[in-house]
């Protein structure tokens, strides 16, 4: 884009247009003044324009529609990716334009993607009928397995590192491998089977996009998860897919919507979701009511997912929930009386966490449960064991390059920096001053 500016050049200029608007060649050649046959064979590369007077006057009239010289020419449109598509074709197309224009950074991605922007495609998963609940078997050969292999993959690092470690390569697999994939012919078995695996990766790269928080990308890609799921007939899969996407706006302060989404997941998922989809989608629910102070929602909600919990049968759940383990549904009802200042409970609970949490796979959950107990720990008093507990996370998060874990740290830090004169405090900050805000 710089290059074609500087250079004047309009050839390169159009066929950008083109790629990144919604013009029209017919659109594009009235701005240029030229013949909509000269436009389409500078699009397929067969003319340039090369007349002095042609050149000038093409860009002229681009740089003038655009208020360029600057380089903000190619926006991503408000609207990119976040409405439900009414055929796979077009949601394989949807896909493929956001993908490039996220791996080109083309500005304005969190432009348009508010929370109030993904209501009209929660609402549209919601009405539609669902599909019959006697489906046949995925297909688990073939391009579908090096799909799932690669979800399984990005997935792994996402949790182990944080969500920029692999982002980018995981967005060129999906341009570059899933989308060619999406948009060819298949059997209705393979179709259905490629359309689940796809929503499942894109579902990883908006929890990547979460993690490392691009939000207004995350958004748009928590849509185009939900509309591959639809289109795969995997009502629960979409389910999830909201409970994911509750989460996110909790973490960025719309506590209401976040409830909506995690009732919605219940709603939407009905009869069918297992117990341990029960318990996950109430834990986001409660999660919402806790950060709203509201009291009475939150323990109605944890006590409808205790319930569910203790009734889940992992056999009958589908792979993509079976993180919803013990450590993590202590670690989500630690969160919720974190929020609610019961510390001594807070406590309990995350110790309960951490202590069920073995290996690397989850490196970066625990990192977010030992802020949490940091927290809780300050919450008794215990101001020199909870600066020991901050100053040991320090170093995990900084190898992570997860910006959620500087958030939870800048949180803690923010925390105890009344408490700077104590020395365990201070050690604390001095070591944090490195990944979080600490006041200083």
């Amino acid at each position: 884009m710089r290059r074609a500016v500087a250079d004047q050049d309009p050839n390169t200029l159009i066929r950008l247009l083109l790629r990144h608007t919604h013009l029209a060649q017919d659109a594009i050649a009235r701005m240029c003044d030229l013949s909509q046959a000269m436009v389409s064979r500078v699009l397929n590369g067969s003319r340039e324009i090369r007349k002095p007077e042609s050149r000038r006057r093409a860009f002229d009239g681009i740089t003038h529609g655009y208020n360029v010289p600057t380089t903000g020419m190619a926006r991503v449109p408000a609207h990119l990716a976040l409405r439900l598509n009414d055929s796979g074709e077009e949601a394989a197309s949807a896909l493929r334009r956001l993908s490039q224009a996220d791996i080109e950074h083309t500005p304005g991605m969190e432009e348009g993607s508010g929370n109030s922007a993904i209501s009209p495609a929660v609402l549209s998963w919601l009405v539609r009928t669902p599909g019959s609940a006697e489906v046949d078997p995925l297909t688990e050969e073939g391009p579908v397995a090096a799909v799932r292999a690669a979800s399984t993959a990005f997935s792994s690092l996402d949790n182990r590192f944080g969500g920029e470690n692999a982002r980018t390569t995981a967005l060129h697999y999906l341009h570059d491998t899933v989308v060619p994939l999406l948009r060819r012919s298949h059997t209705e078995a393979v179709r259905r089977s490629l359309f689940t695996v796809a929503a499942e990766f894109v579902l990883s790269i908006a929890w990547m996009s979460y993690d490392a928080q691009r939000n207004g990308a995350a958004r748009r890609y928590f849509v185009q998860a939900l509309d591959l799921a639809t289109h795969a007939e995997d009502r629960l899969l979409g389910a999830s897919v909201l409970s994911a996407m509750s989460h996110q706006a909790n973490y960025l302060g719309a506590h209401a919507e976040a409830r909506d989404l995690a009732r919605a997941a219940l709603t939407g998922a009905g009869s069918r979701a297992t117990a341990t989809m029960r318990a996950q989608f109430l834990m986001m629910e409660a999660r919402a009511h806790a950060a709203r102070q509201d009291k009475s929602g939150c323990f109605r909600a944890m006590s409808e997912a205790e319930r569910a919990f203790g009734r889940r049968d992992p056999r009958t759940d589908p792979g993509w929930i079976s993180y919803f383990d013990h450590a993590e549904y202590s670690d989500e009802v630690a969160h919720c009386h974190r929020d609610l200042g019961h510390a001594h409970v807070a406590r309990r609970l995350a110790e309960q966490s951490l202590a069920a949490s073995t290996g690397d796979e989850y490196a970066r959950s625990r990192v977010f449960t030992r802020l949490v107990l940091a927290v809780a720990v300050l919450g008794q008093g215990e101001v020199e064991e909870a600066g020991h507990i901050g100053e040991q996370v320090v170093p995990l998060v900084q190898a992570t390059s997860s910006a959620r874990c500087v958030g939870y740290l800048n949180d803690f830090a923010q925390r105890i920096w009344p408490h700077r004169d104590q020395p365990e405090a201070a050690r604390f900050l001095r070591k944090a001053r490195a990944v979080a805000a600490t006041g200083q």
